[in-house]
């Protein structure tokens, strides 16, 4: 397209400006790259103290079980200190030769702990005393100055509050949270109920069964894939802050095969000579059967989820701290709890209940686990999640080492961690999946327009009309954001830039981009003079205009530095 203006690039171009009131973008410097392998590490001793006083000669490092160099080790306190009160600098053991790893200068860094709460499976029983224990800790305990940000999983991602060493301004937008759906033993028992009522002997009941049963698998989908890819965007919007980042977790998780439990419920109710199953209880079912009966609408890799989020948030030196907001559970069928005598005869009744309790604790310990963090379950103590991220937050080791060469594309590398000291619990990242830029920069994309929440840009305005019968979409880019590099006397830029349409149900509309486009931007000298004197551009997009309908448009960029942002608008079609 040709130049409207000096300062009007007709082009799919929108380009990023830092959220307001939160953490400033920019290139991410210590985590997973060609150059360097990081890991935060925390040690603790048998009396559950931390250990600050580790030397590089104790700290062996396996990749794929194979030692690797230690190119940097480095302490780093980070607890929120008077201005006059320094950090004494840990000491070697006694008798050695060899230095402990040095202290952090920033000694005096407030800690900053984002809290999460997954609002999608927690109902009000469950969130009340999950938000009492937030308010608990915010209030009385952590340290003055600490840092709080609020995130809220529903059916996307939302920020409740940016940073804020305010508590009241934290406690006000934690208050405003309100369960969204019954909790996953509400589901289930639903699921229960229905293929009880359902599978009666009539003709095709088994059928309508598995369509409730595929209902149930699709609800669990959605909010497990909410929650990992939501906190792997949130994990990649956190990267930019130097150090380890802690994120508190609150959730009642999910089943990580949702598809064999629905199957065991339908299996237990319409008996053999049904579509899911031939006539052998759920109980001997095997997996790959229940799977099948499943199949449509039902499959979605759990693992690969879970994956995904672990190696985000350890490229991003992000660990989670999950808590069961279930609190202490018992995976006995209740003696209270309606059961069909069906399920108890077949052994069903307690195979579910087991799983119900279990495979939603499995998927939290595993996010705790492959990042660094601690998962608290089984407790009513629902503080537990934040005393922890605090506590390792006090203290911990920055460790890198220069991976080898012959990374293969998506191979996750596993990592070990040992040291010779005896008697210290070590937790730290379990490895890394190797992805190329190009790859991490579609996924960063992607999330992006997923959880356009965490990226919107104050400043930026989309104004989409319809003429003609072409969707036009002017993009208003406030001049001050730009950000350019000089280069053999040109200004130069890269942006990428993809768009997304959805309607008044969330459906992405059309292709899966309503636009996508990459550019290289060269500005001559009296060109970019001339453009710093504008106080915005404009930029143009057209597309086929979709049908009679209210939507949502949401705009992406990626530029230079790797910045991101976003803007979304609502609009008619008439």
């Amino acid at each position: 397209m040709p130049f409207a203006t000096p300062a009007s690039f007709a082009a799919f171009v929108l380009l990023a400006a830092a959220p307001p009131a939160a953490t400033p973008q920019g290139p991410q410097v210590f985590g997973t790259s060609a150059d360097l392998v990081v890991i935060d590490l925390v040690a603790i001793d048998a009396n559950g103290r931390r250990v600050d006083d580790l030397r590089r000669d104790e700290i062996t490092i396996l990749e794929d079980g194979k030692p690797q160099r230690i190119e940097r080790v480095r302490f780093v306190a980070a607890v929120a200190r008077p201005a006059d009160e320094s950090l004494p600098a840990p000491s070697p053991a006694a008798g050695s030769d060899t230095k402990a790893a040095p202290a952090d200068t920033a000694a005096n860094a407030p800690l900053s702990l984002v809290v999460v709460v997954d609002l999608a499976g927690l109902p009000l029983e469950l969130l009340v005393p999950t938000r009492a224990a937030i308010v608990s800790m915010a209030r009385g305990g952590l340290d003055p100055g600490t840092r709080l940000m609020l995130v809220s999983l529903e059916r996307g991602l939302r920020v409740r509050q940016s940073f804020t060493d305010d508590v009241d301004r934290f406690v006000a937008a934690l208050d405003t949270l309100k369960p969204t759906a019954a909790s996953e033993e509400a589901a289930l028992s639903d699921l229960v109920d229905q293929v009880e009522r359902i599978c009666d002997g009539t003709t095709g009941a088994d059928k309508n069964a598995a369509g409730v049963a595929r209902a149930y698998v699709e609800d669990v989908r959605l909010g497990l894939t909410t929650t990992t890819e939501g906190l792997g965007a949130l994990a990649r919007y956190l990267a930019p802050i130097p150090g380890r980042k802690h994120v508190v977790l609150y959730s009642a998780g999910y089943p990580m095969q949702p598809q064999s439990i629905a199957a065991s419920v339908v299996e237990a109710f319409c008996g053999s000579g049904s579509a899911m199953g031939s006539g052998r209880s759920a109980m001997q079912a095997g997996p790959s059967e229940a799977h099948t009966a499943l199949r449509v609408g039902a499959q979605f890799d759990s693992n690969g989820l879970l994956r995904a989020l672990v190696d985000e948030a350890n490229r991003s030196q992000v660990s989670v701290y999950t808590v069961d907001a279930r609190g202490l559970v018992s995976d006995a069928v209740p003696g209270s709890q309606r059961v069909p005598s069906r399920l108890i005869r077949l052994g069903a009744a307690q195979h579910i209940r087991q799983r119900a309790v279990r495979e939603p604790q499995d998927i939290l310990y595993s996010i705790a686990d492959g990042t660094g963090g601690t998962a608290s379950i089984n407790t009513n103590d629902l503080a537990r999640g934040m005393q922890a991220a605090a506590r390792d937050a006090s203290g911990y080791y920055l460790i890198g080492y220069a991976p080898p060469g012959g990374r293969k594309e998506g191979r996750f590398y596993p990592i070990e961690l040992k040291v010779s000291r005896p008697g210290l619990h070590l937790r730290y990242r379990r490895g890394y999946e190797w992805l190329s830029d190009l790859t991490r920069t579609e996924r960063a994309l992607a999330a992006a327009l997923r959880f356009p929440d965490l990226y919107a840009a104050e400043g930026l305005g989309i104004d989409p009309w319809v003429e003609a019968g072409q969707l036009n979409v002017a993009v208003m880019l406030p001049t001050n954001i730009l950000d350019f590099r000089a280069e053999g006397g040109q200004y130069l830029n890269e942006i990428a830039v993809q768009a997304l349409l959805r309607d008044d149900q969330g459906r992405t509309v059309g292709e899966r981009y309503l636009f996508a486009k990459s550019i290289a931007m060269k500005l001559p000298e009296e060109r970019y003079a001339d453009l710093r004197t504008r106080p915005s551009v404009e930029v143009a997009n057209q597309a086929p205009a979709p049908k009679k309908g209210r939507y949502q448009l949401t705009v992406v960029a990626r530029h230079s530095g790797g910045r991101l942002a976003t803007a979304t608008v609502d609009f008619d079609v008439p």
